[in-house]
């Protein structure tokens, strides 16, 4: 049992420890030579027609041997080693050639949309196991059961010394896995199940943070008090060690809570919690409970279910947060000890930085873009300062390995790459030109076009009817929200938009804050090219949470105008999201 982060005090105190399997992205990179490589061409995966160097075919003779010799070599210097590594390297792309392709078992996985590669990856890490286990038969195989290997298998037994960690990196962070709500709850309930039937035993890799946005209070109070039991009761587990970060002050009670019911899955969670706000918060305990219990209310009860922060308009509303703030400041006047201040300050402070992100996220979207550049530093820094400051409680998310190994904090590196971009290019706009549609456009009318004929059938064109189609707001509902959780496709977004006179001779831009994979934009039926940070023109936008402008020039008049947006999800992300992730607008130079 244990977390990733915290003093060995803690650790000691609350008795984690034990056997740390290894189960880190090894398979393919960790245990051959270049020169390796370089003699036998044929080890070397196929993917999509080319050589990948970073992938291997698993059925191709001589290799799982090759591998399993290394391994064997490694034991025999350090004899004393427990556990070592099978899992593939990180990401997607496997072989996908006709002789890797015949050893899976056409297991279907409804949320990668593709058969599930975990047979193929069991026959072979079969072989490596059975070679190694020869000479060293008490060694332990860490195996990731991950992305789309997370099923078990439905054809190949699994080596005795083989430890699946189950790590359901795409499934739902907040609600419980008995909440069939969330669209993918029945898959994992079955993958749980499923490992517990095919492996002696397993081990638990649950994400304790929500993907690239872990700054927001989440105290995991539910949802690890369904699911820990399950997985002992059902999942055959016998190790838990959860990914978390350093985010003592957000999730507490959830790193404290997983580490009891994993000594115990019996106990009643409830009362682990009661008694933890008891002795931790003092003459507070009443009201950090009232607290801590509405954050986790908002986290399962709220039927979004895509990762990050581009659903965090729809769970922490302005009268949510308002909630919140009133629930926090009553703890606050309950306080009597210097020690129950500081306990408190330090959740206070975790409210506080979501206050202000939450307020970066509705400035964003209702156009108030001056100042948005400005405050997201701040933001940012405020961040990094108190990651230093409560480094010793393991908090704020200093991690010694971000920004290259200079360390920092994650929340930042984080908001940086998600968030950051948007604001920096908003207020751009904003100084730089003329903002034509205030506040911005955010109603559309939206359709899954699966077939990829919406272009043919004229969903670009002015007359085009999209009556039938639904209306979303990107900036509060993703596609999980509106019934496209796993959707891997083409989406249209349609709006009537009516534009001032444009003097004679400036350009004029769509500009849209992030989306998820792909845009091409048409006005008045017209197709817009996407214009690159270095002003060259291309037909269409593609990539993650980054700002786009369109030159709609001379395709805009004054009056009414359609506004035709096609986006397509193009890469399986951690997030759930795709397609326009923030607000629109349209802008123009300056006279």
């Amino acid at each position: 049992r244990g977390i990733w982060y915290c003093d060995n005090d803690y650790a000691r105190r609350n008795r984690m420890g034990g056997l740390l399997l290894n189960a880190g992205h090894a398979l393919e990179l960790g245990y051959l030579s270049k020169q390796q490589l370089q003699e036998h061409p044929e080890w070397v995966a196929t993917v999509d027609g080319k050589p990948n160097p970073h992938r291997l075919k698993w059925s191709a003779p001589g290799l799982a041997e090759a591998i399993a010799d290394t391994i064997i070599a490694q034991l025999d210097k350090e004899p004393t080693t427990l556990s070592v590594s099978l899992s593939p390297d990180d990401g997607l792309g496997f072989d996908n050639s006709p002789e890797d392709r015949a050893l899976d078992a056409g297991d279907w996985d409804p949320v990668f949309g593709d058969n599930s590669i975990t047979d193929r990856l069991i026959w072979f890490c079969n072989r490596v196991a059975g070679r190694v286990t020869e000479k060293h038969p008490d060694v332990l195989f860490g195996l990731l059961a991950y992305v789309n290997y997370n099923r078990p298998p439905v054809r190949e037994e699994v080596h005795p010394n083989i430890v699946p960690q189950i790590a359901p990196i795409t499934y739902s962070r907040a609600q419980p896995m008995t909440d069939d709500g969330e669209p993918n709850n029945k898959a994992l309930r079955y993958l749980v199940e499923g490992w517990g039937k095919a492996a002696k035993m397993t081990s638990y890799y649950f994400y304790g943070w929500n993907l690239a946005e872990p700054a927001a209070p989440n105290p995991f109070i539910t949802k690890w008090s369904v699911d820990i039991p399950i997985i002992y009761e059902k999942g055959n587990c016998r190790l838990w060690q959860p990914e978390t970060t350093a985010n003592f002050e957000s999730t507490l009670h959830g790193l404290y809570l997983g580490i009891r019911l994993a000594w115990d899955p019996r106990q009643d969670p409830r009362a682990i919690i009661d008694e933890f706000h008891q002795v931790f918060y003092g003459h507070a305990a009443a009201e950090m409970s009232e607290y801590w219990r509405f954050i986790d209310r908002l986290w399962v009860s709220t039927p979004e279910y895509s990762g990050c922060g581009f659903s965090y308009m729809r769970r922490f509303t302005p009268e949510r947060m308002a909630r919140a703030r009133q629930l926090m400041n009553k703890a606050i006047a309950a306080c009597r000890t210097p020690q129950e201040k500081a306990r408190v300050e330090m959740a206070d402070l975790s409210l506080q930085l979501h206050e202000r992100f939450m307020k970066l996220r509705w400035d964003l979207a209702e156009g108030r873009f001056g100042a948005l550049a400005e405050e997201a530093r701040q933001y940012r820094a405020w961040i990094e300062q108190l990651a230093l400051d409560y480094r010793p409680q393991f908090a704020f998310g200093y991690m010694p390995w971000v920004y290259g190994g200079k360390g920092g904090s994650l929340y930042s590196a984080y908001f940086a790459a998600f968030f950051q971009p948007a604001y920096d290019d908003a207020t751009r706009i904003w100084r730089d030109f003329l903002i034509l549609t205030t506040p911005p456009l955010r109603q559309w009318r939206y359709w899954a076009d699966e077939q990829k004929r919406g272009e043919a059938a004229g969903a670009a064109r002015e007359d085009f009817d999209d009556s039938a189609w639904k209306a979303t707001d990107p900036c509060v509902e993703t596609w999980s929200t509106v019934g496209y959780h796993n959707y891997m496709g083409a989406m249209w977004y349609r709006q009537k938009v009516a534009l001032p006179q444009v003097p004679q001779g400036k350009g004029v831009y769509l500009w849209i804050a992030s989306t998820d994979g792909s845009a091409r934009v048409f006005v008045n039926g017209q197709a817009a090219p996407y214009v690159t940070p270095l002003g060259e023109q291309k037909g269409d936008f593609n990539g993650y949470c980054q700002p786009a402008s369109f030159d709609v020039t001379g395709a805009v008049r004054a009056g009414e105008n359609q506004v035709a947006i096609l986006c397509e999800r193009t890469f399986l992300n951690e997030l759930g999201t795709g397609g326009l992730l923030g607000p629109v607008v349209i802008y123009c130079q300056r006279d």
